[in-house]
C-alpha cells in the first residue's frame, strides 16, 4: 500500500513497496533522499510537534530528520505487527501481542 505524509519543511514521504521510504521535493517532485530499511515497512508516522518522521519496520524503528540522516534507531526482538503514534508516545504492538512503548522524540523505552 501507498502512504503518502506530507511533513511541514515540504517534503512528501512515500513508502512504496518492500523495504524503501522515498522523500520527494513538494514543489519539483523530485527524489530528495530514500532510506533503505533492513526488512518490510509496515507504517510511516508523522507529527507536527516531532522534528523528524517514524519508520516502522519489521524488527526495527527508525527516527529520520528532513535531511534523510537517521536522529535515532532502535532494533526489536520480535516482529512488529502494529504501531501507532498516541500522546508522544510510539505504541508498538508485537506479533505475539507484547507492547512496546517508545518516546517518539528520544527512541528509549518508557
Amino acid at each position: 500500500a501507498l502512504t503518502l505524509r506530507h511533513t511541514s519543511l515540504g517534503t512528501i514521504l512515500t513508502n512504496g513497496q518492500g523495504f524503501t521510504l522515498y522523500a520527494f521535493t513538494a514543489r519539483t517532485g523530485e527524489v530528495a533522499w530514500k532510506y533503505s530499511a533492513s526488512t518490510p515497512l509496515i507504517a510511516l508516522l508523522t507529527s507536527a510537534r516531532l522534528d523528524h518522521v517514524l519508520l516502522q519496520a519489521e524488527v526495527e524503528t527508525i527516527a529520520l530528520r528532513e535531511d534523510g540522516s537517521v536522529a535515532w534507531h532502535v532494533a526489536h526482538e520480535d516482529v512488529i505487527a502494529e504501531a501507532r503514534l498516541v500522546a508522544g508516545r510510539l505504541d508498538l504492538t508485537s506479533y505475539s501481542g507484547a507492547h512496546l512503548l517508545i518516546d517518539a522524540r528520544t527512541g528509549t523505552a518508557v
